[in-house]
């Protein structure tokens, strides 16, 4: 403690103390002190007169004084908790991954914003209730696991979580809350959902063909059976076919790995669409012959010519008409158009099926994926996964229309080219 009786004239006390510069004269001060001994202040009492300090005095400001520190220490520390809080608050917050902190009762305590965005749960409506009866499914694993696959509802739908949990522990070691994180994978299921069962779709389309081809050669080569020269041809027949059909679904799978590598060679050139549009709608008629359909061109009287690859373009259309064909069992009319709009040639096929229902329209072009619509409709999923790459590539893009329930327009545009159609010529 520092203690004067009469500070009388001593000016460098005086001049340094506001209360003895007004005129008293007695002075005792007990220093206020930090945790690891800093100086936060001093507790001084005044006397406006002369007097001696006695001892249990001195001891009750003493003892003032310790508990006034310990109050200092606990507000400095209770503010620099706060402020670390604050912090940890507003990092959490800010996050790209859900975070959900409960309590030792399984009640929600903090609920930050991500977790709004991924559950679709206000926050004041989550925060005081446990997981369960905010998202009706227990996030809490027996063993406190890390990185599962968890489904939640939102919307009339699942949403699919990766999620990894942490135990938060009191200094007895008994469990006092969870810490939970969590982030949306749902596009990267439905993708591994899509892969695996494109395996299993191309097992089956390759098995297929396979099989008819093993089962046609296997009964040619029997020396037990006289064939005739009809019987020889239908079976060779069967033969080319399931042959073709398997170079188609082989073609698909190298076009899906130079697109996705970018080595898919194309070679634009000025297109004559009319020549392109005859040959494939000829060709699909004669495919399609008694299932019902009609495949007609509807295209203007002025020649029109694009900058493709005419062998890419064929291919786009003829995958747009196939899958007309596909999603339109009970047959119909698919009309392969073409017209002219401002520096760009569209085209579209346009079929009287089922219709693409809005919330596939997103992924239709996606791959791996099989629209709904018609049960059991055979595919790899790979078809307008394949056209849309071909008309990004030549410089193009690709949509879809489609009234739910009536029917679908597959549309594209490419460059109009500039200029005509070269021919090759033929030496004489």
């Amino acid at each position: 403690p520092f203690l004067h009786e009469d500070v009388g004239t001593d000016h460098s006390l005086t001049e340094s103390d506001l209360m003895l510069a007004a005129g008293h004269r007695a002075y005792l001060g007990v220093p206020l002190t930090a945790r690891e001994g800093a100086l936060h202040g001093v507790l001084s009492v005044y006397g406006r007169e002369p007097r001696i300090w006695r001892h249990e005095e001195v001891q009750a400001l003493v003892t003032l004084a310790a508990n006034a520190s310990v109050a200092l220490w606990n507000a400095e520390l209770y503010q620099r908790v706060a402020v670390e809080r604050e912090q940890s608050v507003a990092i959490l917050s800010n996050i790209a991954d859900g975070i959900v902190a409960v309590d030792r009762d399984g009640r929600v305590v903090l609920w930050n914003r991500a977790a709004v965005e991924i559950t679709g749960v206000p926050a004041d409506e989550a925060i005081g209730r446990t997981p369960l009866q905010v998202l009706q499914r227990e996030l809490e694993s027996d063993d406190g696991g890390t990185n599962r696959l968890v489904a939640i509802p939102r919307g009339g739908e699942d949403v699919w979580l990766s999620l990894s949990e942490a135990l938060m522990r009191d200094p007895s070691g008994a469990i006092a809350g969870r810490i939970f994180a969590f982030r949306d994978i749902s596009a990267e299921h439905a993708v591994e959902t899509m892969k695996s069962d494109f395996v299993s779709t191309v097992s089956v389309e390759l098995r297929t063909p396979l099989t008819s081809i093993y089962g046609f050669a296997q009964t040619l080569l029997r020396e037990d059976v006289a064939f005739g020269e009809i019987e020889r041809k239908t079976f060779l027949e069967f033969i080319a076919r399931e042959s073709e059909r398997l170079t188609t679904i082989v073609d698909a799978l190298l076009n899906v790995a130079r697109l996705d590598t970018g080595d898919l060679a194309v070679t634009l050139e000025p297109t004559d669409v009319a020549d392109v549009v005859g040959g494939v709608v000829t060709g699909a008629q004669a495919s399609v012959n008694g299932s019902g359909h009609l495949i007609v061109a509807d295209l203007p009287a002025a020649p029109l010519t694009a900058q493709a690859d005419p062998d890419k373009l064929r291919q786009v259309l003829d995958q747009l008409v196939s899958n007309a064909v596909k999603y339109s069992p009970n047959g119909g009319t698919v009309t392969v158009s073409a017209r002219l709009v401002e520096d760009s040639v569209e085209l579209a096929v346009t079929d009287e099926g089922v219709g693409v229902p809005p919330a596939e329209r997103e992924r239709i072009f996606s791959k791996f994926y099989r629209a709904g619509g018609v049960a059991q409709a055979s595919g790899t999923g790979l078809g307008l996964f394949i056209a849309h790459g071909l008309v990004r590539e030549m410089g193009g893009r690709m949509w879809v229309d489609s009234p739910e329930g009536r029917g679908s327009r597959f549309a594209f545009e490419l460059p109009r080219a500039e200029g005509r159609v070269s021919f090759p010529t033929v030496e004489a």
